[in-house]
């Protein structure tokens, strides 16, 4: 019979996994395109066709950044020619982004890779218990409430 993990080896684990997923943002995604893109990049380019009209200060809520990290980011993608920006149909001192031709085909293969960690996700968690996708999400809740509190 295993030892109970504790606390210590729990926050170990926990460190590891966030530093895999950073370096997993870190690396060259979808090669086929033409250019080289990092998962953050496709990230943005997903939120930007999730939504229309989408702003700079929309989209950093949306993906919990700031907004000189998001125009950063719009502005490389830009540059790259996967992302357009113009006026706001809404107001006179905003723009608004969307996708060229380029950014729609991103979109559609990071859709098939979506699908394809969805599916390996999905078999993970059919070896628990069902309320177990539930106790993660508290978990995550809670961590990003603490990091927010953080002095």
């Amino acid at each position: 019979m295993s030892e109970p993990v504790s606390i210590d080896q729990l926050c170990n684990l926990f460190l590891q996994t966030v530093n895999q997923y950073g370096e997993l943002e870190k690396n060259t995604h979808l090669r086929g395109i033409g250019q080289e893109l990092r998962l953050s990049e496709i990230h943005t380019i997903v939120a930007i066709h999730s939504e229309k009209n989408l702003n700079i200060t929309s989209l950093a809520h949306k993906q919990g950044i700031s907004k000189s990290a998001v125009s950063q980011m719009v502005s490389r993608l830009v540059k790259k020619g996967f992302v357009t920006k113009s006026p706001s149909p809404e107001t006179d001192n905003e723009v608004v982004m969307s996708l060229t031709e380029a950014g729609q085909k991103v979109c559609m293969e990071h859709e098939k890779q979506h699908q394809w960690i969805l599916e390996q996700v999905s078999a993970i968690f059919e070896k628990y218990p069902p309320e177990a996708m539930d106790t993660i999400a508290h978990v995550a809740q809670d961590l990003q409430q603490m990091w927010r509190a953080l002095p």
